[in-house]
């Protein structure tokens, strides 16, 4: 275990201060300050001159001091802490200067250990352990101000390997597994368990349309009686082909007669066209406007609505705030009224007890004045004890009313902020809905205008299109009256379409009768192969169930391990099920008492957490380091941890002038 302790720190020309100096207590130093007075640019001037980072834990912080907010460029920012290292006494020391060039600056940093001018490098390699292991030791927000997946990889390194082999291997209810786990891997062994039961679904649910499929092929027939209609139908085709190709000798005479029809319907066809382009560009452009009005109106509509959702929230909101508000009132006071029992002294000695059992007699003085002292002296350990129990009880108490009241606090503010948001979206609808109105007015005058311009050209007094009209109505009309043996054609082709599909049935019918018994072995067959699916689907999904409980017993054992290394208050939940049925990425939150530390209302027990978390990294990673606490006016004064590491603790109080109390 590597031990670090505080012994003093200076600052010179450091943010606030223009010189500094703090003596570090053995156990704990607290610096009491008003807001702004220089408490946390304490913890930033040992974090800064160490790592290089302030309190928050930025990189490269500004840390020159300013006078009328412009930084004095000629002097050097000094930090220097003095420390010891394993009972070694070390004099860490950091110096910045600036050199000014017309509008930009340049800092520069050196170092020094006991007046040795250092590197960065061998700065940080002198103290001969890790620094960002120090850092997230000493700043009570060092490991917490980690991303998830960070503070992951640095559990899951606590305990010791527990592999999926090793817990098959010990725990019999996952005997079946023993076998596969020696040629694959879980992964693989959960990987191929899944595509097997995938594919064998797919089969299984293929096979009763397979077997029905097979039973339908059975046929019983004569094949005698298949056999003359097969002739009878064969004939028949052969007298339809002889009478279609009569027919087709007068489909040609008609059909250089139904290209000139043709070609006067291309002529009407461009007069119709060419009248027509003015009329459609019209209706197009009106509709254009019209479409871009409507989508306008409804844009403004589904604003109106979203607006509307707004208020019916924010004022449900503010309804389930005043309820909560009202039940906090109604507990604080239930919880202010309650009193402590009534203190109930021990009997006095009666005169019985003056009088001897056996001889009935009056016992000595001095016998009867060691009863009395006996039973003052129970009496005196008697209330003791009830005095003790009164201020536990009285203190809990006060904790509780404090709790309830800043819960309340909360909700005030809550409800505030939920009304102002309110008045802010009935803002909105009102401004919505005059938008409204106008789109709707503009799709009106739009759908009226579209409404008076005609849909078709006016042809009726172009000679050339009457014309044309005239003459293709009298040559339809001359066409209509020759038969081409079209709808005789299509009789014959409707005829021979059913006589071939008759015939197709027929050798079917033929092919059937031959497939019978191979068709029966089949069936069976493909029984028996159903059995066996379904016999490997139960196998594969009984592996998939062993290997879930397998997973969430590795889970159960890694998370008890890691806890126990947090002393029990804190742990952490580390597997949380998403909506898809698998676990959160990068999940890391803790615990203490068994809520989670964000849903912790009481800043104080967030503290407290975070302390024990800092504490016991302290002993993960082997270093015993002060610890810096900022807001510890939240914190209790009880509640701060009895441990070997210092304490530098910073608290606000109404003080203008900073004060160091070292204990």
């Amino acid at each position: 275990m590597n031990i670090v302790k505080f012994k003093s720190l200076h600052l010179e020309n450091f943010k606030g201060f223009k010189m500094a100096d703090v003596n570090f207590g053995d156990k704990t130093t607290t610096i009491i300050g008003s807001n702004g007075i220089g408490k946390t640019t304490i913890a930033t001037g040992i974090m800064w001159i160490l790592f290089g980072v302030d309190y928050d834990l930025v990189n490269n912080p500004k840390v020159r001091r300013e006078v009328d907010r412009q930084p004095i460029n000629d002097v050097p920012v000094v930090g220097e802490l003095v420390l010891e290292l394993n009972g070694k006494e070390i004099v860490a020391r950091k110096v910045q200067k600036r050199s000014v060039k017309e509008s930009s600056y340049a800092d520069s940093n050196t170092y020094s250990i006991n007046g040795v001018e250092k590197t960065m490098r061998d700065f940080n390699a002198y103290f001969d352990i890790s620094m960002d292991d120090l850092k997230m030791c000493m700043n009570i927000e060092g490991f917490m101000s980690q991303n998830p997946k960070e503070m992951r990889e640095f559990l899951f390194k606590l305990p010791e390997d527990i592999t999926e082999a090793d817990i098959i291997q010990k725990f019999d209810e996952f005997a079946d597994l023993r076998s596969l786990v020696e040629n694959y891997s879980v992964e693989e062994i959960s990987a191929m368990n899944k595509a097997s039961i995938a594919k064998l679904n797919k089969e299984i649910g293929e096979y009763p349309g397979r077997i029905d499929e097979v039973h339908r092929q059975i046929v019983k027939v004569d094949t005698d009686a298949l056999e003359q209609r097969k002739s009878e139908l064969n004939h028949q085709l052969e007298e339809l082909s002889v009478q279609e190709e009569d027919s087709l000798s007068r489909k040609k005479e008609l059909e250089a007669k139904s290209n000139d029809i043709l070609e006067l319907q291309f002529k009407k066809s461009d007069i119709e066209r060419n009248a027509s382009k003015k009329i459609i560009d019209d209706r197009s452009a009106a509709e254009k406007q019209l479409n871009e009005a409507r989508q306008k109106y409804s844009q403004h509509e589904n604003e109106y609505a979203m607006a509307s959702m707004d208020v019916k929230r924010l004022e449900g909101n503010i309804s389930r705030a005043e309820a909560e508000k009202s039940r906090l009132i109604d507990e604080y006071n239930r919880a202010k009224a309650e009193e402590f029992e009534a203190y109930v002294p021990l009997p006095e000695i009666s005169e019985a007890d003056k009088i001897c059992p056996l001889c009935k007699r009056p016992l000595d003085a001095n016998v009867v004045d060691e009863r009395v002292k006996e039973r003052d002296a129970a009496e005196h350990e008697h209330r003791v004890e009830y005095d003790k129990r009164l201020v536990v009880w009285q203190g809990a108490k006060d904790r509780h009313l404090m709790d309830i009241a800043d819960h309340g606090k909360d909700e005030v503010h809550k409800i505030n902020a939920f009304k102002t948001a309110r008045e802010t979206a009935i803002s909105q609808m009102k401004e919505i809905e005059e938008k409204r109105q106008l789109a709707k007015k503009e799709c009106e005058r739009l759908d009226a205008l579209l409404n008076q311009l005609p849909s078709a050209p006016d042809l009726s007094e172009n000679q050339e299109y009457i014309a044309l009209v005239g003459e293709i109505r009298k040559k339809e009309e001359a066409l209509m009256l020759i038969d081409d043996g079209t709808e005789f054609r299509k009789e014959i082709q409707q005829k021979r379409s059913f006589i071939q599909s008759e015939l197709d049935s027929v050798n079917a019918e033929f092919f059937k009768a031959s497939k019978n018994i191979e068709l029966e072995q089949r069936i069976e067959f493909l029984r028996a192969e159903h059995m066996k699916k379904e016999q490997a689907k139960s196998d594969c999904q009984k592996i998939l169930s062993l290997l879930d409980a397998l997973d969430k017993k590795k889970n159960e054992l890694l998370v008890d391990d890691i806890n126990s290394h947090f002393g029990g208050r804190v742990t952490w939940d580390l597997f949380a099920f998403a909506k898809n049925g698998g676990y959160k990425k990068d999940y890391c939150e803790p615990c203490i008492d068994g809520y989670l530390l964000k849903d912790t209302a009481n800043k104080g027990r967030r503290i407290e957490a975070k302390m024990i978390i800092a504490l016991s990294i302290q002993k993960i990673v082997g270093i015993q380091c002060p610890i810096i606490l900022d807001d510890a006016e939240s914190l209790d004064s009880w509640r701060l941890p009895v441990c070997d590491s210092q304490l530098i603790v910073l608290r606000r109080e109404d003080n203008r002038k900073m004060e160091v109390q070292t204990a």
